[in-house]
């Protein structure tokens, strides 16, 4: 495994990039988004502008210097505004494997912007030594199942009780993946 951290990818009408201080206001859009935060457990109701640029400054920076940290903001070419992210968020250099979470604003879904981006994403995966790169999702996330299958991931069962929602109750979630 080759790590390189997080490195531009560009796309027909997508540039994939680190997530910088002049996306605090596209990110703080995105992540108080009723769409987005149905999902999204962990981040905070009325996330501020002050948030993301404490988030984008402190932390996300940081963790940009690390070989094996991936985490693209997603750039509409046309308008240069940030218009969702892709990370990976977990991995395992011994089995080779990377799990990916997403969420994109509401208004550009059904345009195949996040096919397009996780697509060129788990290319770049697979040609630094990810054997297995996964995604799960809520069973009631029909927009993120719909992903994970046009992007080539095969269904592999539902874990139940696998993860948090924003009231801390438990959700089933559908498993896919993709192996090289």
């Amino acid at each position: 495994m080759e790590h390189l951290g997080t490195q531009k990818i560009e796309t027909n009408r997508l540039i994939l990039r680190k997530i910088e201080i002049k996306d605090s206001q596209d990110l703080c859009e995105l992540l108080n988004d009723e769409k987005v935060q149905k999902f999204l457990a962990g981040i905070p109701e009325n996330y501020t502008l002050k948030m993301a640029e404490n988030y984008i400054c402190n932390i996300l920076s940081n963790s940009y210097m690390k070989k094996d940290y991936y985490d693209w903001g997603i750039e509409d070419i046309k308008t240069h505004k940030l218009i969702g992210r892709i990370s990976v968020y977990k991995l395992d250099d011994y089995r080779r494997m990377a799990n990916l979470v997403w969420y994109i604003i509401p208004n550009v879904r059904c345009n195949g912007f996040m096919t397009e981006a996780g697509t060129s994403v788990v290319k770049f995966l697979q040609n630094i030594g990810f054997e297995r790169i996964e995604a799960f999702a809520n069973v009631e996330n029909v927009a993120s199942i719909k992903v994970m299958e046009k992007i080539g991931m095969q269904y592999e069962g539902i874990l139940r009780k696998y993860d948090c929602r924003r009231d801390g109750s438990l959700y089933d979630a559908k498993m896919y993946s993709i192996i090289k």
